[in-house]
């Protein structure tokens, strides 16, 4: 009984995680930029990482949990909507958005996250992450994670063809104020 309760309260935890990044941007993400935006928050802040776990996939850094509650959420019910990707679409992964109820829920659930003191510093990340890295396509978004986190490239089966597009993508993260020369030199020198 002792391991289910902690299970549920785990389980409930990482629901209002991804309700509280969700909302911080009042848009519809990716569930790529969502999945890859909760694991920058996942190496920023130890205690999230009670929470979820990330292995090698085929695009990247993968969490099973993060995949399963947009899909079928079991506490946080009609609080975010799941869209399928188009056809043509093979790395989004389809898109997610908050519900008006969903927002209700996230302003409530924002307030009172908002009086923990060890919430606010990973409340005040989720809304850089989201500011910052909802603006990049897919690939840009992956070619930064592929060259800083290495060892998420096992297993990728996009890995080949964003390294193809590096000079057009890096070219285009410069042009975004994304990154400067040098880290530009680094990722055409890295690979």
């Amino acid at each position: 009984m002792q391991q289910r309760n902690a299970t549920d309260t785990r389980s409930r935890a990482l629901e209002y995680l991804i309700l509280l990044l969700l909302g911080a941007r009042d848009q519809k993400i990716s569930i790529l930029h969502l999945e890859k935006e909760a694991f920058f928050i996942w190496n920023f802040h130890p205690d999230v990482k009670k929470f979820m776990r990330f292995i090698s996939h085929y695009r990247g850094p993968y969490s099973e949990e993060i995949e399963q509650i947009i899909r079928n959420p079991f506490y946080l019910i009609n609080c975010w909507m799941y869209i399928p990707p188009a056809r043509y679409d093979t790395l989004t992964g389809g898109y997610v958005e908050l519900t008006p109820h969903g927002r209700s829920e996230y302003e409530r659930a924002f307030t009172a996250s908002s009086a923990n003191p060890q919430m606010g510093p990973i409340l005040a990340a989720m809304k850089m992450v989201r500011e910052l890295y909802d603006k990049l396509t897919p690939e840009e978004l992956l070619l930064l994670i592929y060259d800083t986190y290495p060892e998420y490239q096992k297993k990728s089966n996009v890995f080949d063809g964003i390294q193809k597009s590096k000079k057009r993508l890096a070219d285009n993260l410069v042009k975004k104020g994304y990154i400067d020369e040098e880290r530009y030199e680094d990722l055409m020198a890295s690979n």
